[in-house]
């Protein structure tokens, strides 16, 4: 996406499975710092570790055969570190990352379309009042829940169980991000 000025920016999108909550966070950039960045931020956001993170096969999320790097990539290394399962989809296959997509048409349709940002921070504070609005619309695939008020119904249900989400705290995250 472009700003009044015509620097580009990249939407990084992650969506909760279960509930369709979202979040996104946008970067100068689309890198494997980035990438690990918004995972953190994620993390913060939802308040617990994935077992799982799917992406597709974009340098900014895996190294490729081809390349001449060595070693693990930056965000297989943060995979391993917090025991998420780093799930790639098949090459040339959006349709496999359909959520994601279709999220990104709705955001086109409701937020960039209307939208005049003049920085990155401005962009990212209006994508911070659009998340909470979107998140809480309803849909028919949620049984007219919103995301919010799924993952509400969801917490609601697994209280009395034994819960095998991870949750993580704010100073044991830091701790990993700056070792």
């Amino acid at each position: 996406y472009n700003g009044e000025d015509n620097t580009k920016y990249y939407q990084y999108t992650i969506i909760d499975e279960a509930s369709r909550e979202r979040f996104i966070y946008a970067y100068e950039e689309q890198s494997s710092f980035s990438t690990v960045d918004f995972v953190y931020r994620a993390i913060i956001f939802f308040g617990y570790v994935p077992k799982i993170i799917q992406t597709d096969n974009g340098l900014e999320f895996t190294r490729h055969k081809k390349s001449k790097g060595s070693g693990k990539h930056l965000f297989d290394m943060l995979c391993d570190a917090l025991n998420i399962q780093h799930k790639l989809i098949r090459p040339r296959t959006p349709r496999h990352n359909g959520k994601v997509e279709r999220s990104h048409r709705n955001d086109q349709e409701r937020f960039y379309s209307y939208l005049s940002f003049y920085s990155l921070d401005d962009l990212n504070i209006q994508m911070r009042a659009y998340l909470k609005r979107s998140n809480n619309i309803p849909s028919s695939s949620l049984k007219w829940m919103s995301p919010i008020d799924k993952r509400n119904s969801l917490i609601d249900v697994k209280h009395n169980q034994k819960s095998s989400v991870r949750h993580i705290n704010i100073h044991e995250l830091y701790l990993l991000k700056t070792s």
